[in-house]
């Protein structure tokens, strides 16, 4: 249900309010524009792109809970690129627009730092994504001779901590609790006292990215945190992107936006016939200042629509790790078997990479990633063809059905293509 949403749309592969509570948000409206183009050319299509950012807020503000939404078109160097941004910050009177300073959690699209991290320390000959589990983690037996590999295209077998009824606890319960690596693990670890199931094929389970941070930690004798500092955020120019294994500094809170929770969906390890969900709690909170530290190396990254671009297109250009590495990042399994696949079809339509997720999007096929956390979603979506990658944020987290921030990069994507 959290952090697990690699489809396109809502509830697809791993499952991806009032007007009132909303007002004034149509009067924020930012536009920025960057790079070069023709001037009869550029304002025309940066007001189609802007109208579009604000058709969708004034649509799926009082069904998502939204107050503010953010953009970022990269048509790649020297440009025209495109920032846009509608609404607010919150649900307060007094609270600022989005704008180009404003954080949006990145939920599960920062599984790819994870995924960056492992293959570069490979590429340093200091493991191989080959290597059993057990080789780093000895503590795990039950996984020991899970593959690095199989945590990173979500084939392990293994359970999803952050739907057990412990994580639901501790966010209802504990909202500022930073919790360790080792507690998320536990709550999924087979001890006798659970009967979590064990899954063949393709199952999301943020439980691999946590292990694979543990293990890149292992392996370098550093932090997950630091590595991703200094092999992921430094080296690509990140300067809006944060990443903290526990609660961001008064710094970080300040610039990120309100994040609500709108969720009344049961979580995967509740009954079938739940009637109630365990987050039922946490409807309508506002998660800004509560510890992310359930998420960590599964999505715990914040950031804003222009980084997670510049991020993503060095990713798919190749110019973050050797070609082999590369070839490696890009292989997928089918999410509906698990299996091996070299490219989508009608019979494998979505397939997940390490980190990544390629599937048929209105227009063809796409590398794309809708990262959902407790309050905030961030999707990208790469037009490989048209060499456009275009990321949009915003500041809630709805039920599946409700859940139409698609629609937005689709709405962007056609305002840039119209002639």
């Amino acid at each position: 249900m959290f952090i697990s949403r690699n489809g396109y749309f809502p509830g697809g592969g791993g499952a991806i309010m009032e007007l009132a509570r909303c007002r004034g948000i149509a009067a924020a409206i930012v536009l920025f524009v960057t790079g070069t183009a023709l001037a009869s050319e550029t304002p025309t299509q940066t007001q189609r792109v802007q109208k579009a950012l604000d058709t969708w807020l004034a649509e799926r503000s009082p069904v998502e809970g939204v107050t503010g939404i953010a953009a970022y078109v990269s048509l790649g160097a020297p440009g025209p690129n495109i920032e846009a941004f509608a609404g607010k910050t919150g649900r307060a009177d007094d609270d600022p627009p989005v704008d180009q300073n404003t954080l949006f959690a990145m939920g599960s699209t920062s599984k790819s730092f994870a995924a960056a991290v492992i293959l570069k320390l490979e590429a340093q000959g200091l493991l191989s994504i080959d290597d059993p589990v057990g080789k780093w983690l000895p503590q795990y037996p039950a996984w020991g001779s899970v593959s690095i590999r199989r945590l990173l295209d979500m084939t392990s077998g293994i359970p999803n901590y952050s739907e057990t009824e412990f994580i639901s606890r501790s966010w209802v319960e504990q909202p500022k609790r930073d919790l360790t690596a080792e507690e998320l693990i536990a709550a999924a670890y087979p001890d006798g006292s659970n009967n979590l199931p064990v899954t063949e094929g393709y199952h999301y389970s943020n439980t691999n990215y946590i292990l694979a941070g543990l293990i890149a930690a292992k392996a370098t004798g550093k932090p997950y945190q630091e590595l991703v500092r200094e092999l992921v955020i430094q080296p690509h120019g990140l300067h809006s992107t944060f990443y903290s294994p526990g609660t961001y500094p008064p710094e970080v809170i300040a610039r990120l936006a309100h994040g609500y929770f709108e969720n009344t969906a049961c979580a995967e390890y509740q009954p079938p016939d739940c009637k109630e969900s365990w987050n039922k709690p946490m409807i309508g909170r506002d998660v800004r200042e509560d510890s992310t530290s359930w998420a960590q190396a599964a999505g715990g990254a914040i950031s804003n629509a222009r980084d997670v671009t510049r991020w993503m297109r060095a990713v798919f250009e190749g110019r973050v790790v050797p070609p082999k590495q590369q070839a490696e990042w890009m292989s997928m399994v089918s999410t509906k078997t698990g299996e091996p696949i070299t490219e989508i079809s009608e019979e494998h339509p979505q397939g997940f990479a390490l980190g990544l997720v390629q599937g048929m999007i209105p227009g063809g096929p796409a590398w794309f990633y809708q990262g959902m956390t407790l309050g905030y979603r961030t999707l990208y979506v790469w037009y490989e063809k048209d060499g456009i990658l275009i990321a949009v944020q915003t500041n809630s987290q709805p039920n599946d059905e409700a859940n139409k921030l698609s629609e937005a990069a689709e709405a962007i994507h056609a305002a840039i293509k119209a002639q």
